[in-house]
């Protein structure tokens, strides 16, 4: 039974060779095809089982155009098979709401085939506003015809209750259907759009060579930590760095391997830096740090420790091996001198550093 129902699902949802359709359009056609197909030979039935052979008879052919409005989906038609559809709906709904009364529903069969009409993307707004105004206009003309024809209700109450039953199931499910498939586009577009939103902010906010967060990132962090720790009274850290003779390392074995050396460096910051605050690419072979719950005692701590790491690492690149140390200016924030004055200090002690020998955290 599990396998059936595998295979009939692999059948409905079999894709449209030709790329310039919609798969879900056809999918959706062909579910709904088969519910109306269903619909009116319940109609075909009850119309028999109550004398009223001619709709009995005439439901047979509307279940034979839905059928081959269904196999048109597998033959790369799917603008044929809309059309099938949407003129067979109309006419039928047409003619069983004047003949059989307002009562039996028919004419809201109209909606499904505006609803699917709207559905496709592959029809033009010109397409879709002129079939709204044909559905709009029979709707009307239907209303007045079917209230002005003397129906006479027929069929014993029962089966005018079970015919009600069924109309309302088939409305429930074909707009259900609709609604989800309406409902599945919409957040799949959301989807991809909210990812590639998310990856141009992303792409905006990092770095290209060394994918830490950019100057311009950081400056946001840094304001909205501003803001929170001044709230709370809370302490945080800025520390800049700056490899030594990079100018030299570009120099001497060309700027591939001072890109190289960048990179390698920034893993170590970032690694440096997980869960301790955030580091960022500040120009050049400049790099700033911010520690957002330390002091700097603790600060220096860490950043000397990783100043150690580099010294004591192989930059290997192509064989070659370049030694590389930085030197780190270490300045923790105030609010008298705000965000400037602290980054500013941090860049001086730098440069004292830088003095002073290299390779080395001044504080």
């Amino acid at each position: 039974m599990q396998n059936l129902f595998i295979s009939i699902r692999k059948f409905l949802l079999r894709d449209v060779k030709n790329e310039s359709e919609s798969k879900d359009l056809a999918v959706l056609i062909r579910i709904i095809c088969i519910l109306t197909g269903f619909y009116f030979l319940f109609n075909s039935i009850y119309f028999a089982v109550n004398s009223s052979y001619f709709f009995a008879i005439l439901s047979i052919p509307i279940i034979c155009l839905y059928a081959g409005t269904f196999i048109e989906t597998y033959e790369n038609r799917t603008k044929i098979a809309l059309n099938l559809f949407t003129y067979n709906t109309i006419a039928s709904s047409i003619v069983f709401t004047i003949f059989t009364g307002w009562d039996k529903n028919y004419q809201w069969l109209l909606l499904i085939v505006c609803l699917l009409i709207f559905f496709s993307v592959d029809e033009n707004s010109k397409y879709k506003i002129n079939h709204l105004e044909i559905i709009l206009i029979s709707l009307i003309v239907i209303s007045v015809i079917s209230h002005l024809v003397n129906f006479q209700k027929k069929g014993s109450d029962l089966s005018n209750i079970f015919f009600s039953m069924v109309t309302a199931l088939y409305y429930g499910i074909a707009v259900a259907m609709i609604s989800y498939y309406f409902s599945k586009k919409f957040n799949a577009s959301e989807i991809k759009l909210h990812n590639y939103n998310q990856k141009l902010q992303q792409m905006a906010s990092l770095d290209t060579l060394t994918q830490l967060a950019n100057r311009r990132s950081m400056n946001d962090y840094l304001s909205q930590l501003v803001f929170e720790k001044e709230k709370k009274g809370d302490i945080f850290c800025i520390a800049i760095a700056d490899l030594d003779l990079f100018k030299k390392i570009n120099d001497q074995y060309g700027h591939e391997a001072g890109d190289f050396v960048l990179k390698e460096v920034s893993k170590i910051f970032e690694q440096t830096m997980e869960g301790r605050g955030k580091v960022a690419r500040w120009g050049g072979e400049e790099f700033l740090f911010c520690f957002s719950d330390l002091n700097v005692e603790q600060s220096f701590k860490i950043l000397d420790e990783m100043r150690l790491v580099i010294e004591k690492r192989k930059f290997l690149y192509n064989d070659i091996d370049i030694h590389v140390t930085i030197t780190i200016g270490l300045e923790e924030y105030y609010h008298i001198r705000g965000i400037e004055g602290t980054i500013s200090n941090a860049d001086k002690k730098l440069y004292d550093g830088k003095h002073n020998g290299r390779n080395r955290v001044v504080i």
